[in-house]
């Protein structure tokens, strides 16, 4: 009698709903090694299976409610898929009018949960875990159909799986379907080196994430809750350590996600690309988020600069104005939309909106006028290949994004200028040797271990860019690698940001 009793069932569905699965969370790796040992034990060609009953249950721990709301969305992405196939090419409005349907279904539910966060909506709504990357997935896949670039997935099942296969579900990366549908459901053969390389690279993501990313989270979260009792010089310090803590924290959930797809025989796309040795702002983004700047690339900026119509608007200007006013338009009306885009993607109001401004404005001024750039640099009878103006290009790259960060992190443009007003006109040194430095959340050994830690990270990265670090690890003698995993391991459960209390389960980009 009890299981047919409605507030029993009801129960049961608040009781799960408070479960909370995440990347950092020993649970997670336990259902990880169980469902990577379930998915070599069965059939190859049911393997496919397997993945989709975790991802399933991985999304479903988030929340039964928001599961609805991306069954719902494949359901749409499935449905406009098949008619688009079905559609005779000729009849382009038709199917014009039918993924326009699509999209703006999926794209309506994205901006929908954009304002409920902005404007804080009292009725009860639970937020779609990863609703921007599955929803850029869905859009991506169904504009590729339509183009016919793609052939329609005829089992609802398998395009579920695509859509929210765990790994990718949290942070992206924002896979296209040709590229990981077919991984998925192959039903890999077991390899050690892929799983020995899959555990190297999450262990990385751990690293980063609880040893390095939470830690410098406490610091800079205590300053930036109130900026007015600091000096330039203690915030310059902390948004450079703020800029620290999003790559790791960002690239971490991409490295986990990277090493636990790898342990089933599945690469997903790479998204991070050694960003800080960038040595300007369009080569900085086409380093960082890589698969959100190439989704841009190929869904908003190409469909754009291909437009008849500006096309035609440009050659216009260029007879009346010159030809370089008329290629200036070409690459500015692009960028302009798509920096526009970005910056309301990665956050609603008007943070984010000069954020966007900020970075189309840098990448378009030093597009059009690179020849002068170029000019002036031979003027000055500067090297650029010499070793020393490469690494000026890199320090100002990152100081470029530290800048940005500085547009955001505070949430008010007020705010933000008075941190810059600050970091250019009060250093006050003083508080980076008294007291105040290990007041904020971390005492003078904490603060010591964060600089250390980041000294190995930055080994790292020296190191990944002559070569591939896992491949000279997997090169050691069994006994040291072995030991060398145990240590890892070791290091970071005895130093990492955990525990009652301490909220590590979310990434920073979840929130997008």
């Amino acid at each position: 009698m009890a299981a047919n009793n409605p507030y029993e069932v009801f129960s049961f569905i608040e009781w799960w709903d408070t479960l909370n699965t995440t990347f950092v969370s020993f649970y997670f790796i336990a259902f990880v090694f169980l469902l990577v040992a379930l998915y070599y034990l069965i059939p190859r060609r049911a393997r496919w299976c397997v993945l989709l009953a975790g991802s399933l249950a991985f999304y479903s721990i988030g929340g039964l409610r928001p599961l609805v709301t991306v069954l719902l969305s494949c359901v749409i992405v499935y449905q406009v898929s098949l008619i688009l196939e079905m559609i005779d090419r000729s009849r382009r409005n038709r199917r014009r009018l039918v993924l326009f349907t699509g999209v703006l279904s999926l794209v309506g539910m994205l901006v929908f949960t954009k304002c409920y966060a902005l404007f804080e909506w009292k009725f009860r709504y639970i937020v779609p875990l990863g609703i921007s990357y599955y929803t850029f997935s869905a859009v991506g896949y169904m504009a590729d159909v339509y183009w016919g670039k793609e052939k329609a997935e005829k089992n609802v099942l398998k395009l579920l799986l695509y859509l929210l296969f765990f790994p990718k579900i949290l942070q992206g990366p924002i896979t296209k379907y040709r590229n990981l549908a077919p991984q998925l459901m192959e039903g890999h053969r077991f390899s050690y080196q892929n799983f020995c390389f899959g555990m190297q690279l999450a262990i990385w993501g751990y690293f980063k994430k609880i040893v390095i990313a939470d830690r410098i989270a406490i610091f800079t979260s205590t300053v930036f809750a109130d900026v007015v009792p600091f000096g330039g010089a203690l915030l310059l310090l902390t948004v450079v350590l703020s800029v620290i803590q999003i790559y790791c924290d960002f690239s971490a959930c991409m490295d986990i996600a990277g090493g636990v797809s790898q342990m089933f025989g599945i690469t997903l796309e790479k998204n991070f690309d050694h960003p800080f040795f960038a040595k300007s702002a369009a080569e900085f983004w086409r380093r960082w988020h890589i698969t959100l700047g190439a989704w841009f690339k190929d869904y908003i900026y190409m469909p754009i600069v291909i437009s008849p119509r500006l096309i035609k608007f440009s050659g216009k200007l260029g007879k009346k104005f010159g030809r370089r006013v008329g290629k200036g338009i070409m690459t500015v009306v692009p960028l302009v939309v798509v920096w526009t885009l970005t910056g309301l993607w990665h956050g609603t109001g008007f943070p984010y909106l000069a954020w966007g401004i900020y970075w189309g404005s840098l990448i378009i001024l030093t597009t059009i006028f690179e020849p002068e750039i170029k000019k002036i640099c031979k003027a000055l009878h500067i090297d650029t290949d010499r070793p020393g103006w490469k690494n000026f290009q890199m320090i100002r790259t990152f100081l470029l994004f530290c800048v940005g960060r500085i547009i955001t992190i505070p949430g008010d443009l007020k705010v933000s200028a008075n941190i810059l007003r600050k970091i250019c006109t009060e250093p006050r040194l003083w508080q980076l040797v008294d007291n105040t430095l290990y007041a904020q959340g971390l005492d003078w050994k904490e603060f010591v271990l964060m600089l250390l830690v980041i000294a190995v990270l930055w080994f790292v990265e020296l190191q990944q860019r002559n070569g591939s670090v896992r491949e000279k690890i997997a090169g050691w003698n069994m006994v040291v690698r072995c030991t060398f995993y145990a240590c890892s391991v070791i290091f970071v459960l005895l130093f990492g940001i955990y525990g009652p209390g301490i909220e590590t389960g979310n990434f920073v980009y979840m929130q997008y």
